[in-house]
């Protein structure tokens, strides 16, 4: 049994996943839902194909920017510990600027003014590096942020809501500024899936810049990273941010060049 398993267990229940459908929450919420019987995970729409398979007991769709639905899923749910993975804009497809907003920034503060301290173990939102913005040089938690896009200026204000609701208003939550995350269920588009795709037929996908470098880190110590929190908060943490990856810069080129070992591409990645 791997040690997320029985972090799992642990948790005060019940478990609440939002945007359970996407990337990150989709893993997390299968780790979950494989220890407890008492995790449930939103969706927004259909098709849904990261929960193929899961039981529909499990799963609650719902438009959460309703702020009706919001509260009468929090009154049936009544979560102790819960998990945000909701987020727009991170893909360069998700450009509409009302909606980054609206999901990343407005909904969290509806969410927020609903939960009661004395009743919530643990909210764990999931930030991004993204909010530190030009600042990318291995930034520590306390460096100002430079937040150059929408979806920067609009996660790095939710980690400054959650700084006044936990130091403020005593709700013990936390911000994960979650840096390049890969690994099973994520979307195509992305450069791992890339590199596997185009390398399983014997070449390079087109590539950026190959001194552009990344922290990645695999989604199931991104998953561990989210219960952790849950687990371990203390009150004098509460709304504080934390970085999840590695501390280990790749470039696009060293990711390229391990694709070509392990694949035994022929030839060179573009330069």
């Amino acid at each position: 049994m791997s040690p997320i398993s029985d972090k799992i267990k642990q948790l005060p229940g019940p478990i609440l996943v939002l945007g359970a459908s996407g990337f990150v929450g989709a893993n997390l919420f299968r780790h979950l839902i494989a220890q407890r019987d008492d995790a449930f995970g939103t969706f927004f729409h259909t098709p849904a194909w990261r929960l193929e398979g899961l039981s529909a007991e499990r799963l609650i769709q719902v438009d959460l920017l309703s702020e009706t639905n919001l509260e009468e899923l929090l009154r049936k749910v009544k979560p102790r510990v819960l998990f945000n993975c909701l987020s727009y804009g991170a893909y360069s497809f998700e450009t509409q600027t009302d909606r980054i907003f609206q999901t990343n920034f407005l909904l969290t503060e509806k969410i927020l003014r609903r939960l009661d301290p004395s009743q919530v173990a643990a909210y764990v939102h999931a930030g991004s590096s993204s909010e530190y913005g030009t600042r990318a040089c291995a930034p520590a938690e306390d460096d100002t942020p430079l937040p150059n896009s929408d979806y920067a200026v609009s996660k790095l204000a939710s980690a400054q809501l959650l700084s006044y609701f936990g130091k403020q208003k005593g709700l013990p939550c936390a911000n994960l500024r979650l840096y390049s995350v890969f690994g099973p269920l994520e979307d195509s588009s992305r450069l791992i899936p890339q590199l596997i795709k185009e390398g399983s037929r014997g070449k390079f996908p087109a590539l950026v810049d190959p001194k552009v470098s990344r922290d990645f880190i695999y989604v199931d110590d991104v998953c561990e990273a989210f219960v952790d929190t849950a687990l371990n908060l203390k009150k004098e943490n509460y709304g504080d941010s934390f970085n999840i990856g590695t501390g280990k810069k790749t470039t696009i080129q060293e990711a390229a060049l391990s694709a070509k070992k392990i694949l035994e591409i022929q030839g060179d990645p573009a330069p």
